[in-house]
């Protein structure tokens, strides 16, 4: 009898071992890889760079609100994964604006003679979303920006690297929030 306790103990334990550990799992994502031009090798978009956005909203709720968001961009959505709370582009090409900013207010590529590289250049970009449920209706949203920029000349000529000034992650960020919250027409 004593052993048949012990070993039920002994189950319950590692069932419950087991448990968290695969919460533990499902909450660290798998890194999202991308090359885009100028980028020999791939690169992981990391959305760390920006404190997550809170959204009082469920993460379905949240979702349709940032794919509405990335649609009205003009972003191509071909990362469409509502089970993991993740959607976006791994590359597209853009020529001075998105949505209706100037191409600099969200990316720094350096100066030069004529103004800001981003909008003098054909930026190539990857720009993905995260959706994170933290209650039944709130949620977290990240934002993770990659690009490069090239001479609008040719394809010979030197790709910079641009980096993100942080207002496109906060534009989305509330762009989501505020879309999410809006009561359903």
């Amino acid at each position: 009898m004593l052993l048949a306790v012990r070993l039920l103990a002994t189950m319950v334990a590692f069932s419950l071992l087991s448990v968290c550990a695969a919460d533990e799992l499902s909450a660290q994502r798998t890194p999202i890889r991308v090359r885009i031009p100028g980028n020999v090798q791939w690169t992981s978009i990391d959305p760390v760079s920006i404190e997550p956005a809170s959204v009082p909203a469920s993460s379905v709720r949240t979702y349709q609100a940032a794919m509405a968001a990335l649609h009205e961009l003009k972003v191509p959505v071909d990362v469409d994964e509502p089970a993991n709370g993740l959607l976006g582009s791994g590359g597209f090409t853009l020529v001075r604006t998105l949505g209706r900013e100037r191409l600099s207010k969200y990316l720094d590529c350096g100066t030069d003679v004529g103004g800001a590289n981003a909008d003098l250049r054909r930026v190539a970009m990857a720009l993905f979303v995260w959706i994170d449920s933290i209650g039944p209706v709130s949620s977290q949203v990240k934002v993770g920006v990659l690009a490069s920029a090239r001479d609008l000349q040719g394809v010979s000529k030197t790709v910079l690297q641009c980096g993100s000034t942080g207002a496109l992650e906060a534009m989305l960020a509330d762009e989501i929030r505020k879309r999410a919250v809006m009561p359903a027409v």
